[in-house]
């Protein structure tokens, strides 16, 4: 009988302390990410005092409306490159490389590029794409020429078109 009470004392002392190990460990990991997130804050916080700097919005008055309405019109004026890129990596056709991309946000958003294809159908399948999307405005090829890359024939062209701001 006595034996029988020492195994239960015993049972429930190792189950007590895994779960407290448990919890410990627990406890220990959410430290670790709260001192993540921390740092995750200040480097925001540094983010958007650099960006109200460049924006002129380090005054103490706060956001006047007229403020607002120029960080609207700022932010509608911007191009966010890394999505052009994006949206080009879903449609350029095998066999088709870019050996220049001009891209200008001034006035209307527009980009320039230049490379070379295996052949017109696939600069063809590319505009079409191009124009398909929602993303991209109007694609103009400027020239499509014959050309040899190293010693295989290839086409060399030029495409200017828009991009849709606010997409």
């Amino acid at each position: 009988m006595m034996n029988a009470w020492l195994l239960v004392i015993a049972l429930f002392a190792v189950v007590w302390f895994a779960v407290f190990g448990a919890k410990l460990m627990e406890r220990r990991n959410l430290q670790i990410r709260q001192v993540v997130l921390a740092a995750q804050g200040q480097e925001l916080n540094r983010q958007l005092t650099v960006l109200q700097q460049e924006l002129g919005l380090t005054s103490a008055g706060g956001m006047t409306p007229e403020k607002a309405a120029l960080i609207k019109n700022l932010l509608g004026e911007r191009v966010l490159w890394s999505e052009v890129f994006k949206r080009f990596s879903l449609i350029v056709p095998r066999g088709m490389w870019f050996d220049s991309l001009e891209g200008s946000s001034a006035g209307r958003a527009a980009i320039k590029i230049r490379g070379g294809a295996l052949n017109y159908d696939i600069i063809s399948q590319f505009m079409l794409a191009m124009q398909k999307s929602a993303f991209f405005d109007k694609p103009q090829l400027s020239f499509a020429q014959k050309t040899v890359v190293r010693g295989r024939d290839a086409v060399g062209f030029e495409i200017i078109c828009g991009i849709r701001k606010g997409q």
